[in-house]
């Protein structure tokens, strides 16, 4: 069966590529949702109006008909967030795919601005849990198609909600289609007003944060609550290998020095802080706005209560226990058995109760003992000043186990 995958574009025929008119005419049937049927029924009469499983369905019940040349016409490009990306991990070597492009929001949306893409950040947020904040924070410029819960409305509360109310938003409302409009302000002038649901959105924000950046010690504020020093906090920080995407869990969070490290680390995605000090949560809250880590969120309680409404976690970083390490490793491995867990330790007895609940939890155990010495200027000499030696201990999945 020959099927032709063709990019509507922003939903006007006038900006529609030849070869996908043509495909859609030449089809004995057509594919496609309700928003694109009014503008495109004058290219095919048999035109059928279904939903992406209902499409594939359709396909499988007439694979059978090796003649039968149907065309799918998807909004925008095929190659962003498309339909044709589900179609080909559902349709098998039967079916003859052929993918006709189409012009993309973002195309059509840069070239309304009068600004190029090429440093564009692109994702979607369409039917997704997760924010935008993370983007936001650690590109120039973040595009987002928008769609489910992540309407406009909503991410512009919460842009302000985590401290970017300064940033410029670009917004389009119903590109190439009538009642088009381009808004262009900020989240905090732009709050409370309505925006049409088909809509996408283009964050601009001068002061973002390199996500490859490293802090020093005194890019932080510093409060009563102990701070992990800047070598360590390096070491451990990377003996959790996180990637952008992965959700990381900072308990006993502290000041905040691992965690905006770990934002950083984490620049896709989100960590959560876990800190029960009262003290502690106002210079952690204050550090996350001054180093604009704007991906944290601040849990206050007490673990491992405070951790079990969280989402399941990729990386856990352990800055305090609270003498309930193996009640939050629990915790921690029930919610993902695959998850790897660093803890700190500078006594002797610390590392043994680490060793013994990971060896107990069966997890794989890495030690990393450091001992960190900075100089310090004496007249014309620099004497290396040593800091308290401390172990770095990695838990994970024992695979042989």
């Amino acid at each position: 069966m020959k099927v032709n995958v063709v990019g509507g574009g922003p939903g006007s025929i006038e900006l529609m590529v030849n070869a996908g008119i043509s495909a859609i005419k030449s089809s004995d049937v057509v594919l496609t949702s309700l928003r694109l049927n009014d503008e495109f029924s004058d290219l095919n009469p048999n035109i059928k109006i279904m939903g992406i499983m209902d499409t594939i369905e359709f396909l499988k019940d007439h694979c059978d008909e090796p003649d039968l040349n149907v065309s799918v016409l998807a909004s925008g490009d095929v190659g962003f967030y498309s339909i044709a990306t589900t179609l080909r991990k559902h349709l098998d070597d039967n079916f003859d795919i052929e993918l006709i492009p189409g012009i993309s929001s973002f195309q059509y949306f840069a070239s309304k601005i009068m600004m190029g893409y090429e440093d564009w950040k692109l994702i979607s947020l369409h039917g997704l849990d997760r924010s935008i904040a993370p983007f936001a924070s650690y590109y120039h410029k973040t595009f987002a198609l928008t769609g489910g819960k992540w309407d406009v409305a909503a991410i512009i509360s919460e842009l302000i909600r985590v401290g970017l109310e300064d940033v410029k938003l670009y917004v389009g409302e119903r590109l190439g289609m009538q009642g088009e409009r381009i808004t262009v302000d900020t989240p905090e002038n732009l709050k409370g007003k309505t925006f049409d649901k088909l809509s996408v959105i283009l964050i601009e924000n001068k002061n973002h944060v390199s996500p490859y950046k490293l802090f020093k010690d005194e890019d932080y504020i510093r409060g009563k609550a102990p701070m992990t020093k800047e070598y360590v906090r390096n070491l451990s920080v990377d003996a959790l290998s996180v990637r952008p995407s992965d959700v990381v869990w900072d308990v006993g969070a502290g000041s905040g020095g691992v965690t905006c490290a770990l934002a950083l680390r984490a620049h896709e995605s989100t960590v959560y802080a876990v800190e029960m000090k009262d003290d502690a949560l106002d210079v952690l809250n204050s550090n996350i706005r001054k180093l604009k880590t704007f991906n944290v969120e601040v849990i206050a309680g007490s673990a491992p209560d405070a951790l079990l409404d969280l989402p399941a976690p990729h990386k856990v970083f352990l800055g305090g226990t609270t003498g309930k390490l193996e009640q939050i490793v629990d915790v921690v491995l029930d919610k993902n058995k695959n998850a790897t867990i660093v803890a700190n330790a500078i006594t002797l007895e610390t590392i043994g109760s680490i060793i013994d609940v990971f060896k107990k939890k069966k997890l794989k155990t890495e030690i990393i003992s450091a001992t960190i010495a900075k100089s310090k200027k004496l007249g014309n000499y620099n004497m290396m000043m040593g800091e308290n030696p401390i172990y770095i201990v990695k838990g994970e999945k024992d695979e042989e186990n």
